[in-house]
C-alpha cells in the first residue's frame, strides 16, 4: 500500500517521501517496507507494534502499552518503552533523517499511534473483501462472489496474531477475525454449490466440519451437497451426525435451519435442486413483525391454562400472568403468543437484566427498532396505530415502571395488549389477573418422562418407574423449573438416585399445599442440589457467569471466566449446557447463552470477596475492548455486524458501567461511554447516552474535586488520559443531546471535548469532534460560525489521513456549500465524499453523502441526475436493518419521479411511505422538514387531484416487499440494472 508521508517544518510542507507499508496479522506478525521485510526486533518490541496495529490507529496510553506488552510480568521504566518505540521507528521509516518527526509511529496525547492506511494492514482488507463476496452472494453475482471471497481467504496465512494468541490487546480481535474466516469459507462454499460444484466441494465441506463442529451452516451446505450428488441417506446421515455433535458438545438440538434442512431432504424438496435460471433479485425482506423465539423443547400440559389466557386476552387488554418463581409464567405466555397472527406482533420485551423503572419504555423500543424513545409518552405516540402483544416478561422488580408503560401506552395505544408475567400484579385499572398454580401430579410426572426420555435416548428405552417419578414430581411440588433440572441429572444419575438425593438433601415440601415463598425456596433448593453436582471447574464458572447481563458467547467466557479451579472456560461451559443451569440460544449466531433468572440470582449470591472483585475487573476488562474494537470497526466495511453485535451486549454494557462506577474506575466507565458515542448516535439511544454519560461526567468532576487534579497537562501521563478520556466522554453526552433537541448543550460539549482534544493532541478524537461541533452548529443555523468549524474538519480529516473521517468531514462543509448557495462546490465535496466513503466500506457515510448529492442535483435543476443518484443509492439500503432510511430514500425518489415525468409513481411511493413509515413510527416532515415537504410538493403539483388520491391509496397497500420491488422498478428503469 503506498502512502504519502509529508514531513513539516515551521516554514510549512517540507518535502514528501512514498513508501510501501504492509503490515500482516493473518498468521505470524510481519511488516514490509518497499516489500523488504522490517527488522521489528525481538519478541517485545514486536509486541509493541503489533498493539498499536491492533488499536486501528486510536492512541494507545504509555501505561496501556506497558500494562498489555508487559502482561506476562513486572513492567519496566518507561525508557524500556522508549527504546523498543525507537527502533521500530528506524525500522518503519529507514530513511527518516535524524531529529525529525516521526511520521508513522507517532508520539500523540498521553501515547502513541500508528499512522498507516488502514489497507495497509491485511485485515482490514480481509474484511472489506468478505463483506463485499457477501454482499454480491446475496445479490445473486456468484462470479464476482467467488473471485472476492476467494481473494480474501487468500491473505489469511495462519491464525490471526499468531504471535500474541494469549495478549488482551489481541483476544477481541481474534475471535472477531476468526469468525469472520469461518463465515467466508462457508459464504465461499455456498457460492460454489450455487454454481453447481457440489462434486467438487465435498472434501472441503468435510474438512470445515471438521474444523468447525459446532458453527450448524456448515453442516447445512455439507448435506445440501451430498443431496444434489444423489446421496440422499448420506444427507440424512450428516444430519444426524451433527445432531449428536451438538448434543454431545454443548446439550442443544439444532437449530431451525438444520432442522429445516432435515425435513427438506427427506421429503425430497424441490428446493434442494439446483435452479435452473439465475434467481433475479433476491428478495428484500420487511424489518422483523415479531420475536417470540421457537421452542427448545416440548410444551407440556397447562391446557387449560392456555386457553385461560386466551380468553382473557380476548376480554382484556391487560392480562398479568402472577406466581412463584420457576412455575411457568414465561413458557405459557410465549406458547400461547406462538398461535397468534396480529397484524404487527407479539413481541417479547424481557425486563429480568433490568434495575431501574425508567428504563422500561426504553427496553421496549428497543425490542420494537424504535430510536429515541426515553419515555412511556413518547412510546404511545409511535405506537398509535400498531394493533398487537405486548409480552413483558420479569416485571416483579420494576413494578412501578410497568404500571406507568401499562397506562399510557394502553391509554394511547387501542390495537394494543399486554400480557405481563411477574410475581405481582400491577395495581392498574382493568388489569385481569391470572395465577399460575404448580402442575398437577398427572402433568408433574409428563412432564419429568418427556424431559427424561429426552436428555437420554439410549438409556431411556420405556417408561421411567412411575413410582419414582411420582415421588420426585411431589417432592419437587409440580415446579416445571425445579423437575427440568432434575431431569437433566439423569445423563449422570438414575432416577432411583436423584429421588435419593432429593429425598435426603432438600427435605422439600411433602404436606400440605405451599406458598409462594416455600415455592420458592423449593426451586432455589433445586439449584442448591444441581450446583453440588457439578464439578469444581464448573462450580466455579457457574458462579462467575453471573457477572454477565443479557447473555454472553463463548469469546466473553473465554475472557471473563478464569482462576485457580479453572483454567479452561469453556469445557466447564459446555457441562453447564448439558446439565440445564445455562441456556444455549440456537437461533443467534455466534450463539448465545444465557442462565434464567432465578438460576442467575442464586449464582449472585456465591459470588462475593475477592473472586468477585477479580470476575468483575474481568469483565469490565472484556467490555472495555469489546466496545472500543466495535468504535474502530463501526466505519468499516463490517460496520452493520458491530452495529448488531454491540446491541446484543446493551445490558452487559449497563453492567459494566454500574460496576466501573461502583468500583471507582472513573476512566474504565469514560473510556467505554466514549467509545459508545457513534453506536448510541447512531441507534438514537438518547436516554441511555444521557444517563450514563451523565452520571459518568459526575463522577469524573468529582475525582477532580477530590484530587485537586486540573485539566490542563497537555504532557503525557495519567493527567493527559484523564483529559483526553473526557472529551471523549463529552462527545458522547454531546450526540446525545443533539438527538435530544439540546442543541445548546450539544455545542457546549462537544466545544469542549475539541477543546480538550488539541490540548493533549489527541488528532484522531480532535478530528471526530470537530466534525461533530461543525454538524451542531450548521443545524443550528450558525451558518457562518460552521464554516470555519467544517473549514478545520476537513484539515483535520486530511492530516490523520483516515477515509472515513475525510468523508464526514467533507459531507458536513457540503452541507454548508450548500446552504451558501455554492452547488459546484458542494457537488465535488459530496463526490470525494462518496468515493472516500466506499473505499473504507463506511456504509453511513455513502448513504448520507448520496442522499446529499440528491438534494442538491434538484437545487441545481438537474432532476434526472437526482434520480438517477437516488435509485443508484438503493443498492446501498438495507431495509430489514436500516428501514428508516429505506424510507427516507423512497421519499425523496417520489420527489425525483414527480419532477420528471412519472409523478404517477411517486405517488404510490409517497402512499407507501406514509403507511410503512407509521408501523415504525417514522414521518419524513420529522426527519428532513427542509426537503421532504418539497417532495410531496412535487408529486402533487404534476397530477390532478384524483390521481394523486389514487396513487397514495395504492401505496398505502403496498408491503414492504411490494415497496422493495417498486423501488427495484425505478431503478431497473432509471439506471438498466434489473437487480
Amino acid at each position: 500500500m503506498i502512502i504519502g508521508l509529508i514531513a513539516r517544518d515551521g516554514m510549512g510542507v517540507a518535502g514528501e517521501v512514498s513508501m510501501r507499508l504492509a503490515f500482516g496479522v493473518l498468521g505470524p506478525f510481519v511488516a514490509s517496507v518497499d516489500d523488504h521485510p522490517a527488522d521489528l526486533g525481538g519478541p517485545r518490541q514486536r509486541k509493541v507494534l503489533a498493539c498499536l496495529v491492533a488499536a486501528r490507529g486510536r492512541i494507545v496510553s504509555v501505561e496501556r502499552l506497558m500494562e498489555q506488552v508487559w502482561d506476562d510480568g513486572v513492567p519496566p521504566t518507561q525508557a524500556t518503552l522508549f527504546g523498543y518505540v525507537a527502533g521500530l521507528r528506524r525500522a518503519l521509516e529507514p530513511g527518516r533523517a535524524a531529529r525529525t518527526p516521526a511520521r508513522i509511529l507517532v508520539r500523540e496525547g498521553p501515547g502513541y499511534a500508528l499512522r498507516a492506511p488502514a489497507a495497509s494492514v491485511d485485515a482490514e482488507r480481509f474484511t472489506a473483501l468478505v463483506v463485499q463476496g457477501d454482499r454480491a452472494a446475496s445479490a445473486a453475482d456468484f462470479g464476482t462472489a467467488a473471485t472476492t471471497l476467494d481473494e480474501a481467504l487468500g491473505l489469511w496465512r495462519g491464525p490471526a496474531y499468531a504471535d500474541f494468541a494469549d495478549a488482551d490487546f489481541a483476544v477481541a480481535e481474534i475471535a472477531r477475525l476468526d469468525a469472520l474466516h469461518a463465515a467466508a469459507r462457508e459464504q465461499r462454499l455456498a457460492v460454489a454449490l450455487a454454481n453447481g460444484d457440489h462434486q467438487r466441494v465435498l472434501g472441503d465441506l468435510e474438512a470445515l466440519v471438521v474444523d468447525q463442529p459446532l458453527r450448524e451452516r456448515g453442516w447445512e451446505l455439507l448435506a445440501l451437497a451430498l443431496y444434489r450428488a444423489g446421496r440422499q441417506g448420506d444427507a440424512l446421515a450428516v444430519l444426524r451426525r451433527a445432531r449428536e455433535q451438538l448434543i454431545a458438545e454443548i446439550g442443544v438440538d439444532p437449530g431451525p435451519q438444520l432442522r429445516r434442512m432435515e425435513a427438506a431432504v427427506l421429503r425430497q424438496d424441490a428446493c434442494l435442486e439446483l435452479p435452473r435460471t439465475s434467481p433475479g433479485r433476491p428478495p428484500v425482506l420487511a424489518p422483523p413483525r415479531r420475536n417470540i423465539p421457537a421452542p427448545l423443547s416440548s410444551f407440556v400440559g397447562r391446557q387449560a391454562e392456555l386457553e385461560a389466557v386466551g380468553r382473557a386476552l380476548a376480554e382484556h387488554r391487560l392480562v398479568t400472568v402472577i406466581g412463584a418463581g420457576g412455575v411457568g409464567k414465561t413458557r405459557l405466555a410465549l406458547e400461547h403468543c406462538r398461535g397468534r397472527a396480529d397484524p404487527d406482533g407479539p413481541w417479547l420485551v424481557e425486563l429480568a437484566s433490568l434495575r431501574d423503572p425508567a428504563e422500561v419504555a426504553r427496553a421496549v423500543s428497543d425490542v420494537l427498532s424504535l430510536p429515541g424513545i426515553a419515555t412511556s409518552g413518547q412510546l404511545a405516540q409511535r405506537l398509535a396505530d400498531r394493533a398487537a402483544v405486548l409480552v413483558v416478561d420479569n416485571a416483579e422488580h420494576l413494578i412501578p415502571g410497568v404500571a406507568e408503560l401499562a397506562r399510557t401506552v394502553l391509554g394511547g395505544c387501542p390495537g394494543l395488549r399486554l400480557l405481563i408475567t411477574s410475581r405481582q400484579p400491577l395495581g392498574v385499572p382493568g388489569e385481569a389477573v391470572l395465577e399460575l398454580a404448580p402442575l398437577p401430579l398427572t402433568e408433574a410426572v409428563e412432564l419429568l418422562v418427556n424431559r427424561i426420555n429426552t436428555a437420554n435416548l439410549a438409556e431411556w428405552a420405556g417408561e421411567p418407574d412411575p413410582v419414582l417419578t411420582t415421588q420426585v414430581c411431589r417432592d419437587l411440588d409440580g415446579l416445571p423449573l425445579a423437575i427440568e433440572l432434575a431431569a437433566a441429572q439423569c445423563r449422570t444419575l438414575s432416577l432411583r438416585e436423584i429421588a435419593f438425593q432429593l429425598d435426603d438433601r432438600l427435605g422439600l415440601l411433602t404436606t400440605g399445599i405451599a406458598g409462594d415463598q416455600d415455592r420458592h425456596a423449593t426451586v432455589r433448593n433445586a439449584i442448591e442440589w444441581s450446583y453440588q453436582l457439578l464439578t469444581h471447574a464448573e462450580q466455579a464458572l457457574f458462579r462467575q457467569l453471573c457477572v454477565f447481563d443479557g447473555g454472553f458467547d463463548l469469546d466473553a467466557v473465554r475472557q471473563v471466566g478464569g482462576g485457580p479451579e479453572l483454567p479452561e472456560p469453556v469445557p466447564a461451559l459446555l457441562g453447564l449446557v448439558r446439565k440445564s443451569l445455562v441456556i444455549a440460544d440456537t437461533a443467534t449466531v455466534p450463539r448465545r447463552y444465557r442462565m434464567l433468572e432465578l438460576v442467575r440470582e442464586y449464582a449472585t449470591a456465591l459470588l462475593v470477596g475477592a473472586e468477585q472483585a477479580q470476575v468483575l475487573a474481568r469483565h469490565r476488562r472484556w467490555l472495555v475492548g469489546l466496545v472500543e474494537t466495535g468504535e474502530q470497526r463501526l466505519p468499516t466495511a463490517d460496520g452493520a455486524d458491530w452495529l448488531r453485535r454491540l446491541s446484543a451486549e446493551r445490558d452487559n454494557i449497563r453492567a459494566a458501567l454500574t460496576s466501573a462506577l461502583a468500583a471507582g474506575e472513573d476512566l474504565t466507565a469514560a473510556r467505554i461511554c466514549g467509545a459508545l458515542a457513534w453506536f448510541w448516535y447512531r441507534t438514537g439511544q438518547i436516554a441511555e447516552g444521557q444517563r450514563w454519560g451523565g452520571r459518568t461526567l459526575a463522577a469524573l468532576d468529582a475525582r477532580r474535586a477530590r484530587t485537586g487534579a486540573t485539566e490542563t497537562s497537555s504532557g503525557a501521563g495519567e493527567s493527559a488520559e484523564w483529559v483526553l478520556a473526557r472529551a471523549r466522554l463529552l462527545m458522547a453526552i454531546g450526540g446525545c443531546a443533539y438527538l435530544s433537541g439540546d442543541h445548546a448543550g450539544s455545542v457546549a460539549a462537544l466545544g469542549e471535548a475539541t477543546r480538550l482534544c488539541a490540548r493533549v493532541g489527541a488528532r484522531h478524537p480532535h478530528t471526530t469532534a470537530a466534525i461533530y461541533l461543525a454538524s451542531v452548529t450548521a443545524i443550528g443555523g450558525d451558518v457562518a460560525g460552521a464554516l470555519s468549524l467544517a473549514d478545520e474538519a476537513v484539515r483535520l480529516a486530511d492530516l490523520v489521513g483516515e477515509p472515513w473521517a475525510q468523508a464526514e468531514a467533507l459531507t458536513v462543509r457540503s452541507q454548508l456549500s450548500r446552504a451558501c448557495g455554492n452547488l459546484a462546490r458542494a457537488r465535488d465535496e459530496l463526490t470525494r465524499a462518496n468515493a472516500l466513503a466506499r473505499s473504507c466500506g463506511h456504509q453511513w457515510a455513502v448513504l448520507s453523502s448520496g442522499w446529499m448529492d440528491g438534494k442538491v442535483s434538484t437545487d441545481l435543476g438537474e432532476p434526472d441526475r437526482a434520480l438517477r443518484t437516488l435509485a443508484e443509492l438503493a443498492r446501498d439500503v438495507d431495509p430489514e436493518h436500516d428501514p428508516p432510511s429505506w424510507l427516507a430514500l423512497a421519499h425523496s425518489l417520489a420527489g425525483a419521479l414527480g419532477r420528471t415525468g412519472r409523478a404517477g409513481t411517486g405517488a404510490v411511493l409517497l402512499g407507501a411511505v406514509e403507511a410503512l413509515g407509521k408501523t415504525i413510527g417514522y414521518h419524513p416532515e420529522q426527519m428532513d422538514p427542509h426537503d421532504a415537504p418539497g417532495n410531496t410538493a412535487a408529486v402533487a403539483a404534476a397530477l390532478d387531484p384524483e390521481a394523486y388520491q389514487a396513487g397514495l391509496a395504492r401505496g398505502r397497500e403496498l408491503t414492504w416487499s411490494g415497496l422493495a420491488d417498486l423501488i427495484a422498478e425505478v431503478r431497473s428503469a432509471t439506471v438498466g440494472d434489473p437487480r
